[in-house]
This record gives structure tokens, C-alpha cells and sequence, in this order.
């Protein structure tokens, strides 16, 4: 579908808005808005499919440019009523997996068949509608409602997130959201589907997607004591090929309490319990994270030390239940080193982190995991690492972020990690060795008035 297509299409679905608004042409304000990245990453002994010297697919030593413009309009119609609109092209140059290189890469499909499928690419996707979606406001002077594709994210982004670091974005929602904002707590409730990531198609809202679901997401703020989340959350199978084929239906109910934002003390304790049913398996999991740190405000770049612990569930070996924890729709670069070897999922993460902020809108993040996969038996951890048996060290990280937002619309990121193995090996190698990974980013936003 081509770049013309997709504005027909937006634009017949906002028509009679745009009737509504032209009859009122002094109430109403338009902008032509969005964001221009570009990040470099280089890959060493590893990419985003195999791990080693010797990948099975792609190159073990990438040098990639990322590319990722979204561009639309903004519409704004006496303060209540919001119109968005905007294209999203995500190219990624020089990679090993690119699509014209490896079009099967990212294909999800039958073990041994590459069709029935869907593809989810993580940084590419040409000219598709990054969001297309209706706001209102001030129903009630609380009450908010957004219906068509749209980004959901709360708090941490743990259970819930946007999953931005990828180049085309992990979670995009064809959806409809009720928004509650008051003083003290704010609620959010909403039913949809997340789309597919295929560099090949366009998809129109609330076609082609992966799962249906939605959710319950409420926060309470006690001020200066602490703040809580309360979620629920449902997944079933979506309308792409192959994954309807599936009898999903999971859920999970989770709370998470942690410390206000202006307090030296930091904590935080988060627990979700994930139950259902999935190919004649009862569902029966659970993830957790625990954190303890305090921030030195009266020193030199105010530094934050914090002690971490993640875990996630796995299937038993033998067990007649599902017991692998499945992490809902949040995202995973964020927390568990920033080389995505690992998910919230299978996983024990031990890990401390020290915070600095050197400068205004600086701020630097060093942090070191021990990764341990509590049930290694028949798991493989990014395609093709396997852990020998009555070993569970994965191995352990060091991560170096650093952040620094210029001004309003400009940022700049730089990120480099070293991954030191321990107990994996590989299917061609009991060694497959260490790896790096460096990244040097910059985002530019905009919004101009027309």
C-alpha cells in the first residue's frame, strides 16, 4: 500500500471531524508534528537473531544506521476534542537481517512450516500509520476517551510499555481508552489489539494484529509516603495468520508500591500473577521485582545507588501446567541490560545500578546484572544459546546509558554493554565467547504551527 493510499484511508476515517471543524474555522488549531532519530549501533559476536561467531541467520558483526521518522498532523478543536494522524517509516541500513537480506527473519510461523505466518521486525517498517485516532477531553473535567491506534504506557513501563527503543516500536494499539485523571489517582481502561510489525504491508486500524486484549491500570498517590499500581490485564489471539490459529487466553492481576519521586529513600516491590489456559495447559506464573536504593542529593551529581532483583517464572520440566511467565505488554531493553538477550520471562536477575546526574536534562545510568535462567532445560536464549544441564548462569552484564536532552526538542543517547558468558554454549560451539554492543543516538521533535 503506498504512501498516498494510507493518507486516503486516514482521511476518509476522519471526515466527518474534519466537516465538524470546518464549520468552525477561529476554534480550532493545526500542527504538522512528530520526531526525526537516527542511532548507530555496532554489534560484536552477536545480532538481534543468533548469538556467537557463527550466527545461523544475519552477520555476527553488524555496523547499522537507524532510521525512524514519524511525521502527521496534530488537530486541535476548542480544547476537548484532539485528531492525530501521523506516518511512521523505520528503515535500518547496513544490517545483516534487513529485509531485502533475510525476508524471513522475523517471520512467526509453524516450526516446521514458513507459512501460515506474520512478522514482527524490530526496525523495519516502510510508511506505516504510526497513529490514527480520535481524543476527547473534559467529559466530566476528568474523563478522557481515544479510540483508533494509539501508544499505552504507564508508570515504568514493567507490565505496560511502549517499547520505543525498538526502531519500529514493540507495542502499538488498535484500540479505545477511558482515561480517568484526578488529584490524587488516575484509572485507565481500554480493549484492542496490537498491531504487527511487517516492512512489506501497511495495516489499517484494527486489522492484522497480533493479540486482542486490553486492561485495567489504576495509580494512587499518598503524597510524599508513596504510590501504588494496581493492573489487571487480558491476552488472547489476534486476526494475523498463524497466531489465530492459537487458543490463547491469559491474565493477570498485579500490584506494584513504590516511593514518591522527591523522597531520598528508593523502593519499590512489584508482584504479577499470570493465570489462564493456553494449548491444553493451565496457565500458572508469576513475575517479581524488588528494589532498594537511596539518592545522595547533597553530594556531587546527586547519585542514586539501588539494589534490584527481577524474577520470572518457567515451564518445569515434565509439568503438566504452564508455569513460563509471560510479560503482559511491557517493555524488556529497559530493565534486564540494554543488549536484549533476555525477557521478563524465565528469568532471575540480580543487578546494581548507580545513578548520576552530571547535568540539567543529564543524566547517566551504570548499572551490572547476573543473569540466571531458573529452568534451563530446553530453552534457548536468543535463538541459539543453550545452558548445559545443571547449569542456570547465563552470564552478566555491565551496561553504560547516558542521556542528555539539550532542549525541548532535541536528545542525545549513547549506550554501550558488555555481556561476559558464563555457562551457555552454542549449537556449533561449548565457547561462542564474550560480546559488545555500542549506540550513539540522536532524536529530534517538532511541532509547527500551520
Amino acid at each position: 500500500m503506498g504512501a498516498k493510499t494510507i493518507l486516503t484511508c486516514i482521511c476518509v476515517q476522519f471526515y466527518p471531524t474534519a466537516l465538524l471543524i470546518a464549520q468552525s474555522p477561529d476554534s480550532w488549531r493545526l500542527f504538522f508534528d512528530g520526531d526525526v532519530r537516527y542511532r548507530y549501533e555496532h554489534w560484536n559476536n552477536m545480532n538481534a537473531r543468533s548469538y556467537g561467531p557463527e550466527p545461523e541467520i544475519g552477520e555476527p558483526n553488524d555496523d547499522i544506521l537507524l532510521q525512524r521518522i514519524i511525521a502527521g498532523l496534530t488537530i486541535q478543536f476548542n480544547h476537548w476534542l484532539k485528531v492525530s494522524a501521523h506516518i511512521q517509516d523505520s528503515r535500518a541500513f547496513g544490517w545483516s537481517l534487513a529485509n531485502h537480506v533475510a525476508p524471513d527473519a522475523f517471520k512467526i510461523h509453524h516450526q516446521n512450516s514458513l507459512e501460515p505466518s506474520y512478522t514482527m521486525n524490530p526496525n523495519e517498517e516502510f510508511f506505516e500509520i504510526y497513529d490514527a485516532n480520535i481524543q476527547i477531553d473534559s467529559l466530566l473535567n476528568c474523563v478522557s476517551i481515544i479510540a483508533g491506534r494509539q501508544k499505552i504506557a504507564f508508570t515504568d513501563y514493567r507490565v505496560f510499555g511502549p517499547g520505543n527503543w525498538g526502531n519500529t516500536g514493540r507495542w502499538n494499539w488498535d484500540a479505545v481508552q477511558l482515561k480517568i485523571d484526578k488529584t490524587s489517582w488516575t484509572a485507565a481502561i481500554w480493549y484492542g489489539g496490537t498491531k504487527i510489525n511487517d516492512p512489506q504491508k501497511t495495516h489499517l486500524p484494527f486489522t492484522n494484529l497480533e493479540y486482542f486484549g486490553g486492561g485495567i491500570h489504576t495509580n494512587v498517590r499518598i503524597k510524599d509516603i508513596l504510590y501504588s499500581d494496581l493492573y489487571l490485564a487480558h491476552k488472547r489471539q489476534g486476526s494475523a495468520a498463524y497466531i489465530r490459529e492459537k487458543n490463547m487466553n491469559r491474565n493477570w492481576a498485579g500490584l506494584r508500591v513504590y516511593n514518591p519521586p522527591n523522597i531520598q529513600w528508593k523502593y519499590e516491590i512489584s508482584y504479577t500473577f499470570e493465570h489462564g489456559r493456553e494449548a491444553d495447559r493451565n496457565i500458572k506464573a508469576h513475575g517479581l521485582f524488588l528494589k532498594a536504593g537511596y539518592q545522595f542529593e547533597s553530594l556531587y551529581w546527586k547519585p542514586c545507588l539501588s539494589f534490584r532483583y527481577t524474577y520470572a517464572s518457567g515451564n518445569i520440566p515434565n509439568s503438566a501446567d504452564g508455569e513460563g511467565f509471560d510479560p503482559v505488554f511491557g517493555a524488556g531493553d529497559k530493565y534486564y541490560g540494554w543488549m536484549n538477550l533476555v525477557k521478563w520471562t524465565n528469568l532471575e536477575d540480580r543487578e546494581i545500578m548507580l545513578e548520576l546526574y552530571p547535568a540539567r536534562g543529564m543524566r547517566a545510568e551504570l548499572k551490572y546484572n547476573i543473569l540466571k535462567i531458573p529452568e534451563p532445560e530446553n530453552v534457548k536464549i536468543n535463538g541459539n544459546l543453550m545452558l548445559p544441564r545443571g547449569k542456570n548462569h547465563l552470564g552478566s552484564e555491565i551496561d553504560l546509558h547516558v542521556s542528555y536532552e539539550i532542549n525541548e526538542n532535541l536528545q542525545l543517547t549513547l549506550l554501550t554493554g558488555y555481556f561476559a558468558l558464563k555457562d551457555a554454549i552454542t549449537f556449533t560451539s561449548i565457547n561462542p565467547g564474550d560480546s559488545f554492543y555500542i549506540s550513539a543516538q540522536v532524536c529530534y521533535t517538532f511541532k509547527i504551527k500551520l
